[in-house]
């Protein structure tokens, strides 16, 4: 399970729209007080004062703090779709891996990729040798070439056609899947009034777009502690769009 970073806007005790003075000011009350001079033999007041320093240390630098603000405001918004986060976490994984191997083969020697080449690499070599090679290459990788070819001019083989199921079976299903949700937030299931929430914002999966409903239920959300919920009713337009605007 991965250790969540605490908040640092929180350690301050400062809003996140804090200025750089503001920040400064917050550190030195905060050091002042938890400073391990101040509180000799507290084991506890030692580590916040370790961490007020990492905090101001991370706010206090431009860079530092922009991808920490990125990293915190995706932290909140996927705090209630551990599927998204794990998504993204593998797709970052990936990049990371492809970089990594991008960088590995630039230092790996040019005579070590020469060892693995199809033909051996010499300075001197006659103009006869190498179209022996070749020769020797391209008739030994005839065969396997001229294979598939002859298994393309045969009769093409049934290919096995996927059937999508039918309209009126998808209108079903994606009905008691939102009954389903619809029960499960009128019960009181802060995830439920969530993602009905997203339903109704956007008026996917066959529900007719509905802003203010979405709000209603959003706010259910947010009063139980949903921190993306908050998020959405923070930065979402609840205004209805008019009917020109919806026009393609």
């Amino acid at each position: 399970m991965t250790m969540m970073r605490p908040d640092y806007y929180e350690l301050l005790e400062v809003p996140a729209t804090a200025t750089p003075a503001e920040l400064k000011q917050a550190y030195y009350r905060q050091a002042k007080k938890y400073h391990p001079d101040l509180n000799a033999g507290n084991a506890a007041a030692e580590e916040r004062f370790k961490l007020v320093a990492e905090a101001y240390r991370i706010l206090g630098d431009e860079q530092e703090r922009r991808l920490y603000d990125e990293a915190r405001e995706r932290n909140l918004r996927y705090a209630d779709a551990p599927e998204l986060a794990e998504m993204q976490r593998t797709v970052r994984f990936s990049a990371r891996a492809a970089r990594a191997g991008r960088a590995r083969d630039e230092r790996r020697p040019r005579a070590v990729r020469r060892h693995f080449g199809l033909l051996p690499v010499r300075r001197k070599m006659p103009w006869w040798v190498s179209a022996l090679i070749c020769l020797f290459w391209v008739s030994a990788l005839l065969p396997f070439v001229m294979r598939p070819v002859s298994i393309s001019h045969s009769a093409p083989l049934p290919k096995s056609e996927k059937q999508e199921p039918p309209d009126d079976l998808v209108r079903a299903r994606l009905a008691s899947m939102r009954a389903d949700l619809e029960q499960a937030a009128a019960a009181g299931d802060a995830r439920a009034q969530l993602r009905l929430g997203l339903l109704l914002y956007s008026g996917s999966a066959g529900v007719q777009k509905n802003r203010s409903a979405a709000r209603v239920w959003w706010e259910k959300a947010a009063a139980q502690g949903n921190k993306a919920a908050a998020y959405y009713l923070q930065h979402c337009d609840f205004s209805e769009p008019s009917a020109e605007t919806e026009k393609p």
